[in-house]
């Protein structure tokens, strides 16, 4: 069996890849915005090869859209992606906090307290970035407590697509209460409580969604 050389050229794409996709994902490409190949190139300071290169795969990837005779544009989910987004997001919190109630161990809850210990000090502080930043990393520890990678790995997808909306959507407050009540129960072991309070977490963010929609005079969608 034959394979292709891998060319130098190949990991500066995945480096341009990962630089448009922090873009996409901190929000400073927003959704809807398109893309200029040139003002990128000369930003990264490569060639257009590599981003051109990179845009493609992360069109693939769903953070971007190609358009005939129009360009490539930052991916804008329509409603009723954002909504199902929020559901399958609900069903892998909830499986990812009953698998780490099950297999956690008195470090991991120790990890999870000192995390919502952090964002309590964020809210108190009124550092709302930094609070996302370590709301991000404590679901990523759920996910690997968890250890169920195709589970992590969907729902890492899915966070990909909404960051900029989340963003927007933080009760901070709220949000960390719940953080807390999702520890109590994988402290406790009780796979059930914590899938529910995982899913149920997810399922108000999705209220609060849909209550700024109404406010901005948007029905959202039925289901």
């Amino acid at each position: 069996m034959s394979l292709k050389p891998i060319e130098r050229t190949e990991s500066l794409t995945a480096r341009v890849y990962a630089a448009i996709e922090d873009m996409v994902v901190s929000g400073s490409l927003e959704p809807g915005a398109r893309l200029n190949e040139v003002l990128l190139a000369e930003q990264l300071a490569v060639s257009r090869g590599p981003v051109r290169e990179a845009t493609r795969a992360l069109v693939k990837a769903g953070l971007l859209v190609s358009i005939p005779a129009r360009g490539v544009f930052v991916r804008k989910m329509s409603d009723r992606e954002v909504s199902e987004n929020y559901d399958v997001r609900a069903l892998l919190t909830g499986l990812m906090c009953a698998r780490a109630a099950q297999l956690r161990t008195e470090a991991d809850v120790g990890r999870l307290a000192r995390l919502v210990g952090d964002m309590e000090r964020a809210i108190t502080e009124d550092r709302i970035a930094d609070y996302y930043e370590i709301n991000l990393e404590f679901h990523d520890l759920i996910g690997r407590i968890a250890g169920h990678g195709c589970a992590h790995r969907v729902y890492d997808d899915l966070i990909r697509e909404t960051h900029s909306l989340r963003r927007a959507l933080s009760s901070p407050g709220q949000t960390n209460s719940e953080h807390r009540g999702m520890v109590e129960a994988i402290r406790a072991g009780d796979a059930d409580l914590a899938r529910r309070r995982g899913e149920e977490h997810v399922l108000h963010g999705k209220e609060r969604w849909q209550a700024a929609l109404r406010a901005a005079g948007i029905t959202p969608p039925e289901l």
